[in-house]
């Protein structure tokens, strides 16, 4: 199971560093097919917001893996152990639950475009390939805080011990 981890980890790492370099690339010719050849491509504009869809949610996944999210817990912090871990716990499985939720609406609302048939308009993509990654990486996101709140429970059991992160 951790070398299932370890490859998706790379892949996800892999596919944030090439989607941002991809982003950045489509900014920079932008600029510079605006500003010295006064020329704009339309569909850009597009992908670039799609685009920074796919990274935000992408690198949200990531965020929830290392912890390095903005949390708020001065009051957590100086709990005693049992109870700091337990409340560590508790708010990453909420988290999770969240994340489940918004997964599975998303989903529903993917299938729905599916459905419509409707496509972006300078790009004429399928929209539902649009609004994919939220559906995906909110899972991942969700999966992610589970097992944290599993780390999290089994660190109340054993002491002294730190939670892993997977």
């Amino acid at each position: 199971m951790n070398r299932l981890f370890k490859t998706l980890d790379k892949i996800e790492n892999f596919t944030l560093v090439w989607t941002i370099l991809g982003l950045a690339s489509i900014g920079f010719v932008q600029v510079i097919t605006r500003y010295v050849f006064n020329y704009s491509f339309t569909w850009f504009e597009e992908l670039g917001r799609y685009l920074g869809v796919f990274v935000a949610f992408l690198g949200a996944s990531m965020g929830v893996k290392t912890g390095s999210h903005f949390a708020m817990d001065l009051m957590v912090s100086h709990l005693k152990h049992p109870w700091q871990q337990l409340t560590r716990a508790l708010t990453a499985g909420l988290s999770a639950g969240f994340f489940f939720t918004v997964a599975w609406y998303s989903w529903k609302l993917v299938l729905r475009m599916y459905g419509y048939e409707t496509t972006s308009p300078t790009m004429e993509i399928p929209m539902y390939i649009a609004y994919l990654p939220i559906p995906v990486f909110s899972g991942f996101i969700a999966i992610r805080f589970m097992i944290k709140a599993i780390g999290f429970s089994r660190a109340v059991l054993r002491p002294h011990s730190t939670p892993e992160v997977i």
